[in-house]
């Protein structure tokens, strides 16, 4: 394996922003990059700077390179919780400035404000308050966080760890050596969707049945919200894992496997099950339950006919919606945590949660390659031996060549995240771009 470095982070990064800048149509301000130059001298600094510790500290920063001015009125961003506080004099941009400014900020709440001149180069104007929301774009949440200016930021989160951002936008990752781009981004699949479309379906199908529903007073509810919120709670427990230090495997498998993956089978032996129905079907009481908050009170907001979405219930977090948001998330972590013994957890896509612990079953021999996805929908491929990795990655591929229903999310001590299922012809995988937060 060749190494990448932060001259490799630059090339990626040129290539995205150019992309990225092309897609983007809502910009109140386009930033352009700054020199090549530039650019590597950030990205060196930053990488340096990762691998350094201040008086046994390790180091971690966020950084953005936008104006003081960019992030609008004072007054508006104190009521948002986002606001700059500039220095009376500059600190030049160096290892030994961000070594020592580091550490009194708070990696989840704060940035370091940069700016470049031609005469002065790269310079430390301030520091900009953002607040911890953010967090929650990548490990799931519902609250909208403070938009900041499409800029470019840098997240220095761990030695040779480093994250490039437009504004809240990943556009690419530096890590163990590798680039990784979101590009690749498999939650945003059509197969992704279509696989779970039949749930949606399900609970919609539910919620239109439910006997205290009113017809001229509920609104109706998108079925696409049902997968904006299973997907805010796998990011969750995602997140929880990796932050864990300890790694694990979920597996998921469509809901007309829950008898055979629920009592003894060839496949896979769990070690602690479930009883079928009440709390193991927690998810789903409150994904119904929220549907149906959410159609009273849009009901009476827009009448009947209007369809309510995530935007809603992102807006409308009032009395009846903030506790079901609360008790999805807990749930989440509550569901990470049982990856904290040997074994996987095993859901069904109904959703229902069977049990942990499990075991697959074989001896894993299923031929020396693997097929890594290059683009979402897994048509672009790259074959790889499997003999770099251990014995959680191997069980997966394994139980997916056998059984190719089966959709495993497996997360390393280290904390890559991979996707992986049966690709047509052979086990396929995905890599999901790791983000590291603070637990404070």
């Amino acid at each position: 394996m060749i190494h990448s470095y932060p001259h490799d982070l630059v090339v990626s990064l040129q290539q995205r922003w150019s992309y990225t800048v092309l897609d983007s149509k809502d910009d109140k301000k386009t930033y352009a990059l700054p020199a090549t130059e530039v650019l590597n001298d950030l990205i060196s600094t930053c990488y340096q700077v990762s691998q350094m510790q201040e008086e046994t500290r390790q180091i971690r920063f966020r950084l953005m390179m936008a104006e003081p001015d960019d992030y609008g009125s004072a007054d508006a961003g104190l009521l948002q919780g986002l606001f700059v506080m500039k220095f009376t004099n500059q600190r030049p941009f160096n290892t030994y400035e961000l070594l020592k400014l580091a550490p009194a900020l708070n990696f989840n709440n704060a940035m370091i404000g940069v700016r470049f001149r031609e005469k002065d180069g790269l310079q430390i104007w301030g520091v900009i308050h953002t607040g911890s929301r953010w967090t929650q774009i990548i490990h799931g949440g519902s609250k909208t966080a403070v938009p900041l200016p499409k800029a470019l930021a840098v997240h220095v989160m761990g030695p040779g760890r480093l994250t490039v951002f437009r504004g809240h936008e990943i556009l690419v990752q530096l890590s163990a050596g590798k680039i990784i781009s979101p590009a690749v981004n498999v939650f945003q699949a059509e197969w992704m969707t279509t696989r779970f479309s039949q749930v949606q379906k399900r609970l919609s199908a539910i919620h239109a049945q439910n006997p205290e529903l009113v017809k001229n007073e509920w609104a109706k509810v998108d079925p696409d919200f049902v997968g904006k919120l299973y997907l805010e709670f796998f990011k969750h427990v995602i997140s929880t894992v990796r932050r864990s230090g300890h790694g694990g495997m979920i597996l998921s498998f469509p809901a007309g496997m829950a008898n055979l993956i629920s009592k003894d089978n060839p496949y896979i032996s769990i070690k602690y099950r479930f009883t079928e129905g009440g709390a193991s079907q927690q998810l789903k009481t409150l994904v119904l339950e929220i549907m149906k908050v959410l159609s009273i009170v849009c009901g009476r907001r827009y009448g009947p006919d209007y369809v309510a979405g995530w935007d809603d219930y992102v807006e409308l977090q009032g009395k009846r919606l903030i506790p079901l948001d609360e008790q999805v998330f807990k749930y989440a972590r509550f569901v990470a945590g049982l990856t904290g013994v040997d074994g996987a957890v095993v859901t069904t896509e109904g959703p229902e949660l069977i049990g942990y612990g499990g075991i697959i079953q074989g001896n894993f021999e299923m031929g020396e390659h693997v097929a890594k996805a290059l683009d979402p929908e897994g048509i672009h491929r790259k074959i790889e031996r499997i003999e770099s990795v251990g014995t959680r990655h191997r069980s997966c591929y394994y139980l997916c060549k056998k059984l190719h229903d089966a959709l495993g999310i497996v997360v390393s001590q280290d904390g890559e995240v991979r996707i992986v299922t049966w690709g047509e012809d052979s086990v396929l995988y995905w890599d999901v771009i790791p983000i590291d937060f603070a637990t404070d």
